[in-house]
């Protein structure tokens, strides 16, 4: 008997967000680390991404995945305007905000998969920021969706969830970002993908890498969290022929 958690409906998008980006982090952390290009304790999500070969894996994994995001925030998107039809005009307006901000998130992450910050620092930072900061706001976005939505389109379970995946995300970028500044202002190395005890600021480092971790798996627990919801979605594809003076060919009446 096929599982329901993930075969029912298109309860499988969101699962397969999760399972692309695991797929992503588990092979080119386990290709960077066993090359001897990072360490491995803790290193940061981009390092093991950074060098050939394991940075073209990477780079195709997380492309995949960005592209699986944005299919999943779409459906949540037209979800959310199916069962909003007559009701609080700010759920559609925050709808459409929400949809804005996770195709802002899934472009930074794709950012992050072509630009690496070995190459082009900047503009991988500014993808990090687009998919992990406007990330979060997305998820608050929809975590406030879903309590508006209780409890006839929404459980409290599935707010619940939303929001604490929001709260320890949020933290997590925060402790991210603090400790990274601090660890660089103290670091005396000469490769920052090699981090060790010797170069300085290691103890915030390694609350800064960690802390990214976090952040990213609690990314992942989110849109599990879509799970449930989408198995009860199908999708269904309208086609209409037209002839050259627009007129629709495949129309009853025609």
């Amino acid at each position: 008997m096929c599982n329901p958690w993930f075969c029912v409906g298109m309860g499988w998008l969101p699962m397969s967000v999760g399972v692309m980006v695991m797929a992503t982090f588990t092979i080119s952390y386990s290709i960077s680390v066993s090359l001897g290009h990072v360490p491995a304790e803790f290193p940061y999500i981009s390092d093991t991404g950074t060098y050939v070969p394991e940075s073209c894996i990477f780079g195709q994994l997380l492309n995949i995945a960005a592209a699986l995001a944005f299919a999943t925030m779409y459906v949540r998107y037209k979800n959310v305007i199916e069962y909003n039809h007559n009701e609080d005009s700010r759920v559609l307006l925050w709808n459409k905000i929400g949809l804005v901000m996770g195709s802002l998130a899934a472009l930074g992450m794709s950012m992050v998969a072509n630009f690496q910050e070995s190459n082009v620092l900047v503009m991988h930072m500014v993808g990090a920021n687009m998919c992990f900061g406007i990330g979060i706001l997305y998820c608050y976005v929809h975590s406030w969706i879903s309590y508006k939505m209780m409890p006839f389109h929404a459980s409290h379970h599935e707010y619940m969830a939303r929001i604490i995946c929001s709260v320890v995300g949020s933290v997590s970028f925060i402790f991210t970002s603090i400790f990274a500044a601090v660890a660089q202002s103290k670091w005396e190395g000469e490769k920052p993908t090699k981090w060790s005890p010797e170069d300085g600021g290691f103890p915030e480092h390694i609350v800064s890498t960690v802390s990214e971790w976090i952040l990213a798996v609690s990314f992942l627990l989110y849109f599990f969290t879509y799970i449930r919801e989408f198995q009860k979605i199908r999708m269904e594809a309208n086609i209409r022929l037209y002839t050259e003076d627009m007129m629709p060919i495949n129309d009853p009446e025609v």
